[in-house]
């Protein structure tokens, strides 16, 4: 049976908790967003993706708001009894800073172990889906964004079509001009006719052009040359550069489990370091709520916002640390959440000198 305090406690910073995340989640969404917007208009990635794209990354940024939002949930539930005064009646009645941590740390270990299985199981895997749906996207708008009379660039702007017009069936393209960087090597096309197709064997996109010239090189220089064609294929797409498992935060778990490369070991330490950082949050947020009446609800919000840009931007640095062996592996992430826990006993010892000062004892 929990105690009425307790219940009473976890609903208020449940309540809180679920308002901040909302609130910080729909800011980093609507930026992503806005982004991929950009990009879809822009015709990097087809617009048909965009929301897929945006819930398979708004995973990840669910899993890093959730310690800091439930550090803030914490802050303005303890926050406003302290304010209205609870906080007095419930020291009178026995019931201190200490008692409050048995339902807090009980939400703060059930919280993190949640968040453990999402950052080392289910992010990676959404992270993962994320960037092949986008290489994948990329790779479709090179050629799904060309319209007649516009010129669409792709690989960053190494590619460069046009087509005068487009058929009714909209597949096939007429009067065509296409050029190409790679490697340095300029190369410059014009076709009468052009269509897209899907090599059936690599899964490569072309570009197929029909009576066309080609132009390699720059004119004047030795290299120099003109060719004409019948029938030529142009590859837009680079299937062996697409490989979404390079990205650190793409990489499976059991890899980095079994993995003794610094990078990958970063990673992990960091992965854990998010369901850890939810109790050391918590832990902090009972001494840092103290305040007096009149100070307000959101007295310490700024202190709080401070301490977890801090501690969040440290536990970054030494994860970059670690990847450069700068830093021992073994003692990785570790020493940077002792920070915040001894901060948390600080704050404890000065609030029980302060009321066994005369000043208090006086009050």
């Amino acid at each position: 049976m929990i105690p009425v305090i307790d219940r009473y406690l976890l609903r208020e910073v449940i309540q809180n908790w679920l308002a901040v995340t909302l609130v910080l989640w729909a800011v980093v969404v609507a930026n992503r967003l806005a982004r991929y917007l950009g990009e879809a208009a822009a015709g990097d990635i087809p617009g048909a993706v965009v929301f897929s794209l945006l819930g398979l990354k708004s995973v990840n940024y669910l899993v890093t708001l959730t310690p800091f939002a439930l550090f803030l949930g914490v802050l303005l539930t303890l926050g406003r009894w302290y304010r209205d005064n609870e906080m007095t009646v419930l020291a009178a009645c026995g019931t201190g800073p200490r008692e409050l941590y048995r339902p807090l740390l009980s939400l703060a270990v059930l919280v993190g172990m949640v968040l453990a299985l999402a950052s080392l199981l289910v992010a990676p895997y959404t992270a993962r889906t994320a960037y092949e749906l986008q290489a994948r996207a990329e790779s479709a708008s090179e050629l799904g964004g060309v319209v007649a009379g516009r010129f669409i660039e792709a690989r960053r702007g190494r590619l460069v079509f046009y087509a005068q017009g487009v058929s009714a069936a909209g597949g096939q393209l007429e009067k065509v001009f296409v050029q190409s960087l790679s490697d340095g090597q300029l190369t410059v096309m014009t076709a009468r006719h052009a269509y897209p197709q899907s090599d059936a064997v690599s899964g490569e996109s072309l570009l197929v052009l029909q009576d066309g010239v080609r132009y390699q090189g720059r004119p004047g220089e030795p290299d120099f040359r003109v060719m004409q064609f019948a029938r030529h294929g142009l590859r837009i797409t680079e299937m062996a550069a697409v490989k979404p498992e390079s990205k650190q935060d793409a990489i499976p778990l059991r890899r980095l489990w079994s993995s003794a490369d610094t990078k990958d070991r970063a990673e992990l330490q960091w992965r854990l370091s998010l369901p850890l950082s939810v109790v050391v949050l918590v832990f902090l947020a009972v001494p840092l709520s103290h305040t007096s009446p009149r100070e307000g609800r959101y007295a310490r919000l700024l202190t709080a916002v401070l301490i977890y840009m801090v501690y969040f931007n440290l536990l970054r640095t030494t994860q970059v640390w670690i990847e450069r062996d700068k830093l021992i592996t073994a003692l990785g992430l570790w020493w940077v959440h002792l920070i915040p826990v001894l901060l948390g006993l600080v704050l404890f010892r000065l609030q029980r000198l302060a009321l066994r000062s005369p000043v208090a004892e006086r009050r």
